[in-house]
């Protein structure tokens, strides 16, 4: 886990607390879009003082989110996802769906030392029952290098919007 990343409970304070965590890989072309819209959100300082929003660069590591939530947060996940929607096109729904959407159809991009799904099938076997949205958008290239494809940064403000839109709910 990065070591940019806050790690605080905010129990006392009575608010939801929301963590933000983008998965990717940097160096793997439109995959990067999850700890880029990490970095976007803490340069935009909209959430810099606020005591209920973490923002998480979780790069690679699905094994890190079982343990880094808790029951009475709400998390948003940032990530590549080909769900059979077009490229650039970005999709937003509840783990609880998981499985619907987790069949066949969808592909999550990065190099996760596990896969999200496993990920939230973990947690609901260990009874860990968490709030939990993904926003994916489908790539247009996979591969070795830096910056993301002009049609996946284009988006960039429309998945910043998606986060904001969710956190105000």
């Amino acid at each position: 886990m990065n070591k940019k990343n806050q790690n605080f409970s905010n129990q006392s304070s009575g608010k939801k607390l929301f963590k933000i965590i983008g998965f990717g890989n940097i160096y793997m072309g439109d995959d990067a879009i999850g700890p880029l819209i990490i970095d976007e959100l803490r340069k935009d300082k909209t959430f810099e003082n606020s005591d209920n929003v973490v923002l998480f660069d979780c790069e690679t590591s699905g094994i890190d989110l079982i343990f880094m939530v808790n029951e009475n947060e709400e998390i948003i996940i940032i990530d590549a996802i080909d769900a059979g929607q077009e490229v650039g096109e970005i999709i937003t729904f509840d783990i609880n769906d998981v499985d619907t959407f987790v069949s066949s159809r969808i592909k999550s991009y990065s190099m996760h030392d596990i896969a999200l799904a496993e990920v939230f099938n973990i947690m609901k076997s260990m009874n860990i029952k968490i709030n939990a949205t993904l926003i994916g958008i489908k790539p247009k290239t996979i591969e070795l290098g830096d910056g993301l494809s002009k049609e996946i940064e284009s988006k960039i403000p429309a998945i910043i919007k998606a986060v904001k839109d969710r956190i105000s709910i």
